[in-house]
């Protein structure tokens, strides 16, 4: 009842009745009567909250992040965690906001006193100290009050020895001088009797004195110990010196450039700091009084102008461009802007209060005097720096220097667009993980012998190109079809005028896994994604050139012909009309030894599609000559499920199915599913009692964890260029299989020689000692435990993973792909079956065809399974 009324009465106390005066209403004062409604609610939470560490304000939303990674006082590299505990200021026992009474409170009662100490302690050291505190308080002394002095006496007494309770009362006075004068005005009584209060409690005096201690500590130990480095600057030297130590990746930087880098090490290590910030953000211009680094400095102004005054920042002084000013601008103050110029019909939204500002921009003032000039836009420019205040942004060659050296450290990594433009900062994180011991990488060692760049110039022709590439990309992602084709136009002429003003014959000679990271290869990526947008645009003409193009030249991403093939026959047959020279590309793509499985076999299909058209008759004749594949069908069944009823159409089909199925305890529900979860428990139902949904994720597992001491042998040079990589850099070409014949055919050998135990032993032994290690073949949480994995081996059989094993090692490109969706097995029998599901209106692609058949040759017992919906009729698609 209680909270009944105190409820009643808040809800009264918020609101005002029309017949009760101003100043009168009863529990609202004058002022806070006409204070309105929505104040109430307006109180935001604090943008810092205090580390309950080190007693730092850090932003709310990076407590976590201070406290793993940038704490002082956490203690790491296994110190002991009790050292760190005693460095805490507790908010609640040690606050400036408390003032001393001049009289003494009386005693409070021991359960009292337990409340008290329940809300003083810190939930996180409630949680890991909750057992050790009692046990410290029962060992410590009494507290002796001593007079001390004046706070200027106190500090000149450095090199004496000084009582307990001065210390304690020392870094009282230098943490909060406010409390320290205040109690300087008491007399020694009241001076006593407040310390006496202060240690009614035993607790708080353990905190207290263990606080004084380790702050002292702290301050003698300051110059002995050097300052912790910042993970992410860290990380970055680590990167130059990794780049900088190599003689030939050193040679691809002039004088200038190491000057750079040796400027960047002169720098203080706040200015170092600030600099990575801003290096692993895009780059643009940035506010100064909006960048928050706290673990840096409270006040960026003098760190920013160090790196100005060292060449790494320019200032609002060299911000010329009004799209960039604007940019930095918020809605509200755009909005402003946009008043003082009377721009009234500019709209609300950020962009079409730009747009409107820069329309306004480009008109010609009548009162300009100089031709040429635009008056209202330099207006703007200037008022919209006024607005922005101090800003800055990264010096561009600088950037492009430490760009160069972050592209030669993972050079062996895909960077998209966006990581490009922020610093490569997924890189930087890659190096913390590993550093931190949370990702490790397979042992192999780094050889590298072939010479990538020929000079400075080779590598930023390099790195302008990749920068072209992401571009085209990221216009396709967007549908910017008109824009992609500018690209791609301007692309095309750079990549000309190269071939015939550079010397390129040194990127032919390497081989093809390292040639893959020359401007040759990067420039034919972008002729290649050109042929995608002139297709969309529908300039099937121009297409068909490209592609004769790209097909005249084996050099650059040859394996990529099948899909240039595939693509020409598809051109000239169904947009050009051009049968007879669609028939010439069928065969000679045919022909080509570097088209393999599936475009080799769309090629064949459609042939046949042509010889058995009505309209081909007269073409018969040429196309009975062309090679033929042939493919053996498998077993096909049909299963029926019922059809989710709001399923958009969109993705995959949902199917409802009785949660019994999946093991629930409960037998009415019904739980929605895929088309394959669905299949699972069909099969379950037939016997196996195992089963997984892993595509070709299965077989790529095993066949790293049969063949990992081979995938990262020693002796093949450049394969392995830097410590992060995930598998050697020839894995995807014909490369991988001829620099290790001898040793791949050695082990299919003896895997189809092995016995169940044998096979059981090999996974053991890589299981144990690689689990958890990055590679790009094994997923380790596909199987639930090394026994299931075992399992799987023993109804499989060696001999016929040697066969898959083979295939996949010979061209793991073209053949990692088609794979069955699901492996279902019984431990009881060892008997177990692969199977290709396919849902309503779905059908085999040609590298699911190709595979179904190599594994029906290997004797694995193989069918596809359609799931039709309940009603449908239940035929078998052909």
């Amino acid at each position: 009842m209680t909270e009944r009324a105190n409820k009643a009465k808040h809800r009264r106390s918020l609101s005002l009745s029309k017949s009760k005066k101003k100043g009168k209403v009863k529990g609202i004062s004058a002022t806070a009567a006409t204070t309105p409604i929505t104040s109430f609610f307006s109180h935001q939470p604090p943008p810092k909250l205090a580390c309950p560490l080190c007693g730092q304000l850090v932003p709310r939303y990076r407590i976590n992040e201070h406290i793993d990674l940038q704490c002082q006082n956490f203690e790491r590299e296994g110190d002991s965690a009790a050292s760190a505990s005693q460095s805490v200021v507790p908010s609640m026992q040690l606050s400036p906001k408390r003032s001393p009474t001049k009289s003494p409170q009386p005693e409070t009662s021991a359960p009292q006193r337990e409340e008290i100490k329940e809300t003083k302690v810190s939930p996180y050291f409630k949680k890991n100290n909750s057992q050790q505190v009692p046990r410290e308080i029962s060992n410590k002394s009494v507290v002796r009050t001593i007079d001390l002095g004046s706070l200027s006496s106190k500090l000149s007494r450095k090199g004496h020895k000084v009582p307990e309770r001065t210390q304690t009362r020392d870094v009282n006075a230098l943490i909060y001088p406010e409390e320290e004068k205040s109690s300087e005005a008491l007399s020694s009584s009241q001076k006593e009797n407040l310390l006496i209060q202060s240690v009614d409690d035993k607790e708080d005096c353990l905190i207290v004195t263990d606080l004084a201690t380790s702050v002292i500590n702290v301050e003698t130990q300051k110059s002995s110990h050097p300052p912790r480095v910042a993970y992410y600057l860290r990380n970055f030297r680590t990167v130059l010196e990794a780049v900088l130590e190599n003689e030939d990746d050193r040679l691809l930087f002039n004088q200038e450039d190491m000057s750079l880098i040796h400027a960047f090490e002169q720098l203080s290590v706040m200015g170092q700091k600030l600099y990575v910030r801003l290096f692993q953000r895009k780059l643009k211009w940035l506010q100064v009084n909006k960048l928050d680094y706290e673990e840096i400095c409270s006040d960026l102004a003098p760190v920013a102008q160090e790196l100005v005054q060292s060449g790494f920042l320019q200032t609002e002084n060299d911000l010329l461009d009004l799209a960039e000013a604007l940019d930095l601008l918020p809605a509200p103050e755009l909005k402003v802007l946009a008043k003082t110029f009377h721009l009234g019909g500019s709209g609300t939204q950020k962009q079409q209060l730009v747009d409107g500002l820069l329309r306004l921009s480009r008109q010609k003032s009548l009162f300009t005097l100089t031709p040429g000039q635009n008056n209202i836009g330099s207006v703007i420019l200037k008022r919209t720096k006024q607005l922005s205040g101090s800003c800055v942004r990264l010096c561009r060659g600088p950037r492009a220097v430490f760009s160069r050296v972050l592209l030669l450290f993972s050079l062996t990594d895909t960077m998209e667009e966006d990581e490009m433009a922020a610093g490569g900062q997924s890189q930087l994180y890659t190096i913390l993980l590993v550093k931190s011991g949370r990702l490790a990488f397979p042992d192999y060692t780094v050889q590298r012998s072939a010479k990538l760049f020929q000079d400075r110039e080779d590598l930023i022709r390099y790195e302008a190109a990749m920068r072209a590439l992401q571009e085209v990309i990221s216009s396709m992602q967007a549908s910017q079809w008109e824009e992609a084709l500018e690209l791609y136009t301007t692309a095309r002429s750079t990549w000309q005028e190269l071939r015939t003003t550079c010397d390129l014959s040194h990127q032919e000679e390497l081989p093809v896994f390292l040639r893959s990271f020359t401007t040759g290869w990067a420039y034919t990526r972008i002729l290649s994604r050109g042929v995608e947008v002139l297709q969309r645009l529908r300039r099937y003409e121009v297409a068909v050139e490209e592609l004769r193009s790209l097909l005249a030249q084996s050099v650059y991403c040859p394996d990529s012909r099948g899909r240039w093939w595939d693509r020409l026959a598809l051109n000239l047959h169904q947009h050009l009309k051009q049968p007879e020279q669609a028939i010439c590309a069928i065969r000679d793509g045919m022909s080509d030894p570097l088209v393999r499985t599936g475009h080799r076999l769309s090629l064949h299909q459609r042939a046949v599609r042509m010889k058995e058209s009505a309209s081909f008759k007269k073409y018969r004749l040429q196309l009975k000559d062309l090679p033929t594949i042939h493919i053996h069908d498998v077993t096909h069944v049909t299963i029926r499920g019922q059809l989710f009823p709001h399923e958009s159409g969109t993705g995959k089909s949902v199917f409802l199915m009785p949660a019994d199925e999946e093991g629930g305890e409960d037998h009415n529900a019904t739980v929605m599913c895929s088309v394959e979860e669905l299949s699972l428990a069909h099969y379950r139902r037939q016997g196996f009692d195992q089963g997984m949904h892993g595509e070709g994720s299965t077989f790529s597992t095993l066949f790293g964890l049969l063949l990992w001491d081979i995938i990262f042998i020693e002796g093949i040079p450049d394969v392995f260029r830097n410590p992060y990589q995930t598998c050697p850099l020839d894995f995807f070409t014909d490369g991988f299989y001829e620099n290790r014949k001898e040793a791949i055919d050695s082990r299919v050998q003896i895997l189809c020689e092995a016995s169940v135990e044998t096979l059981h032993d090999m996974l053991e032994d890589v299981w144990t000692s690689q689990e958890g290690k990055v590679c790009s073949l094994v997923n380790w949480g596909l199987f639930s435990s090394l026994q299931q994995a075992q399992s799987l081996v023993s109804c499989l059989s060696g001999a016929f993973l040697g066969g898959v094993i083979t295939r996949m090692a010979k061209d793991f490109r073209h053949c990692r792909a088609g794979l069955p969706d699901l492996v279902v097995w019984s431990t009881s029998n060892n008997s177990y079956k692969l199977v290709e599901v396919k849902g309503p209106s779905d059908r085999l692609s040609q590298k699911q065809q190709i595979w179904l058949d190599e594994l029906q040759k290997l004797g694995a017992d193989v069918e596809v399974c359609h799931v039709t919906a309940t009603g449908a009729r239940g035929v078998c698609p052909k």
